[in-house]
């Protein structure tokens, strides 16, 4: 698995597949036009209020696909290119 620090966020590649279908493609540039643009746009709306993220906290940017309707048992399989994957199943 790479380290995301040597990859290019913005045309990182990303297949979501439910019960072994690809549902749905997509890249970083799908937020905003780069992942890094929605924790800027964070720190800028905070800061215009006065308000600071802290050190070390967990900031989700937002999604790279849209979103998609589940059933209880599917299975599901995000991956993400050169970083690694991960899966799960609704119960």
């Amino acid at each position: 698995m790479a380290d995301v620090a040597d990859g290019d966020l913005k045309t990182i590649g990303v297949v979501m597949e439910t019960n072994g279908e690809v549902i749905q493609t997509g890249a970083g540039a799908a937020v905003l036009g780069h992942p890094a643009a929605s924790v800027a746009m964070l720190a800028n709306m905070m800061g215009e209020r006065g308000e600071s993220l802290p050190a070390g906290s967990f900031i989700m940017i937002g999604a790279i696909t849209a979103a998609v309707q589940v059933e209880k048992g599917d299975a599901f399989t995000v991956r993400y290119q050169g970083l690694g994957t991960l899966g799960g199943k609704f119960v």
